[in-house]
């Protein structure tokens, strides 16, 4: 995956320590989620799908008295850490995706997919679905389609290989979605598509994205180690294919006495992307579509514009921190479609996502000055109207932030960086090659890295991009960082202004955790500035190649670019040793953490974070001579 995507914004943890893969498990019973020797791991299992259902049914009944007609059913799902593969992050992409397959297997397919898993997932998609119809709600099934299937799936039935859809400088091997034109797969799909209607009849709409995170049509330009498929199918018409893949499914469906819309999304090409659909491709795939089946958010057969009528506050610009709802001042425009859904964001945030968009729903904002006087009165009702600019000043100063920080997009920065390279919780050292197992120990199994250990090494190698690499990438970064600080700052002190004027204790409480989960992402902030600056530094000193003299003689200064490199270690030190403190001083979450050691992932911090933290310090502090190495030592 080039881009991450926030819709993505959907949690992904991705275990290292794997369940045993390829289980063929073709009984689907729930008991089988663990065995009788491992009860005590069926009941942390039973517990917390009892809280999340809990949870579920809490945001549908706020998701229904926001007015919602729909609800994401997807969202939160267990992870398929069956998928896994500890010698290759790539599955990390999809492991968290709900496909059909993996979740409502078909015969042919069920012996090479985690039975107990499946089991599991059917259960929570079925108890879901009848929260939502208790509350008259339907549902919205958010994925990517078609899906990766293990290989042994095809190394058994090499006729239903389609396109290989990894990509390629991210994985270290190869992975392929099934050939949605062969008739035997599509039968698959209706099989599928029938076991998950019955199991949750309120499905009504689905979203996917498709030649991303493990997806893809066969010989679809865009797809990341080029156009490929099964032979057959390269002189069929693209839109043919996607068009009787889609068709397929609303049939099966409507077979069932179900109606469903279907929408598939390309992911967004970047400027350096080939489009899966060419503009010619998509018009001929959106003329031969039905009523209800779109591409590209443009239905058949006229290309009208496919309602979602989704809202949500949070853009995922901030992850890894928790909790910290930030409304945008843009514009909203009224919807007066016939489907509406919310997202609330994180367990942390739903409360006050729900009261905002509460308050907020029924009121005029469609221009500029409309939305921040409907913000206003929402703040006056949250810490009212003598502090109310103040809850508006402390958006303002970090919306400009998020702003900045799309410049710095590839992916949400403080995610791609601190979460997926572990920015936060690496050491900054002059050689990092001789760093030994037990100092990389807290991090590196984690690193979403497919290359050799030299880039692993690389602070600004994520994902074999490198889009922070180089001097002037490095200035780019730093002023992005030196424009957001005084903001975050700001939003800081007024967040601890509202603590202090709040009338309740609740409230004092909940402006007090806002303003550290704010002081969190300003060290997120400058820990991702050091980390680029560093690398840059070490970048140029090496490429030069200059020895250290053996002997420098009385009166050698300290090299500016030694002292660039210390003082950035040190700053660094600093930072983590400050937001180890934060961390403690906090009863509630400031930061997206595992619940325990074994949901570490590549795409979440585990629970043991301050640890790993101070580890970072103690390998930086015993690693100060090695910049003697580098340059001259001063004499002064």
């Amino acid at each position: 995956m080039r881009y991450l995507l926030m819709w993505r914004a959907v949690t992904m943890p991705l275990l290292v320590v794997l369940a045993p893969t390829m289980a063929a498990t073709p009984a689907f019973a729930a008991s089988k989620i663990a065995t009788p020797r491992d009860k005590s791991t069926a009941a942390s299992i039973d517990s917390r799908d009892a809280d999340d259902l809990a949870d579920f049914d809490r945001r549908a009944r706020m998701a229904r008295e926001l007015g919602a007609t729909e609800v994401v059913v997807t969202e939160g799902l267990p992870i398929a850490y069956w998928e896994l593969d500890a010698d290759d992050p790539y599955p990390a992409w999809f492991a968290h995706h709900a496909t059909l397959f993996k979740m409502f297997p078909p015969a042919a397919v069920r012996p090479f997919m985690d039975g107990a898993y499946a089991a599991r997932v059917q259960r929570i998609v079925t108890q879901r679905c009848q929260i939502l119809g208790k509350y008259d709600l339907k549902a919205i099934w958010s994925a990517n389609e078609p899906g990766v299937l293990p290989e042994a799936f095809f190394a058994a039935h090499p006729e239903y290989r389609g396109p290989r859809i990894d990509q390629v400088t991210r994985s270290k091997k190869v992975y392929f979605a099934p050939n949605v034109a062969n008739p035997d797969v599509l039968a698959m799909y209706r099989e599928a598509t029938t076991a998950l209607v019955s199991a949750c009849p309120q499905i009504e709409t689905f979203l996917w994205v498709t030649t991303d995170a493990g997806s893809g049509f066969d010989w679809a330009p865009g797809l990341y180690p080029g156009a490929n498929g099964a032979s057959e199918n390269r002189d069929v018409p693209l839109a043919d294919r996607v068009v009787g893949f889609m068709t397929n499914i609303q049939q099966a469906a409507a077979t069932s006495g179900h109606r469903i819309r279907i929408n598939i999304n390309q992911i967004p090409p970047r400027p350096w992307m080939i489009a899966t659909f060419s503009p010619d491709v998509l018009e001929n795939i959106q003329r031969k579509l039905p009523t209800d089946l779109a591409v590209n958010g443009k239905e058949g057969p006229d290309g009208r514009p496919f309602e979602t009528g989704i809202t949500r506050i949070d853009d995922g610009a901030f992850s890894p921190v928790v909790g910290l709802v930030v409304p945008s001042f843009d514009p909203v425009a009224r919807s007066s479609g016939a489907h509406k859904a919310y997202l609330l964001g994180d367990r942390e945030s739903e409360d006050f996502s729900f009261r905002l968009l509460r308050s907020t729903r029924d009121q005029p904002m469609a221009t500029t000055v409309e939305r921040i006087a409907a913000l206003r009165r929402f703040a006056v009702s949250e810490v009212g109207d003598d502090q109310a600019d103040t809850l508006i000043d402390a958006w303002s100063a970090l919306n400009d932030v998020r702003k900045y920080l799309e410049m710095l997009e590839f992916g949400p920065m403080l995610r791609m960086g601190h979460v997926l390279n572990r920015w936060i919780e690496r050491p900054m050292v002059p050689i990092p090659a001789e760093l030994t197992d037990a100092e990389k120990a807290g991090y590196r199994r984690f690193l979403f890295q497919a290359g050799t250990e030299e880039t692993a090494s690389n602070l600004a190698d994520i994902q074999a991009m490198r889009m922070y690499e180089g001097w002037g990438a490095h200035l780019l970064f730093q002023r992005a960082i030196e424009i957001s600080m005084p903001r975050v700052r700001r939003a800081q002190k007024d967040f601890d202004a509202l603590a202090a004027s709040a009338t309740t204790p609740d409230a004092a409480d909940y402006w007090r955790l806002t303003s550290k989960r704010v002081q969190a992402l300003g060290y997120l902030l400058q820990s991702a500035d050091n980390m680029v600056g560093y690398q840059a530094q070490l970048d140029r000193v090496t490429g030069l190649g200059v020895k250290p003299e053996a002997h420098p003689v009385l009166g050698v200064q300290n090299d500016w670019a030694r002292a660039d490199m210390i003082n950035t270690a040190r700053r660094e030190i600093d930072t983590a040793v400050s937001l180890d403190k934060l961390m403690s001083s906090s009863s509630r979450p400031l930061l997206d953490l595992a619940a325990s050691d074994s949901e570490e992932t590549i795409m979440k911090l585990g629970p043991n974070f301050q640890s790993v933290l101070r580890q970072k310090v103690r390998t930086m502090n015993a690693h100060w001579r090695d910049y003697d190495r580098l340059f001259t030592m001063p004499n002064p």
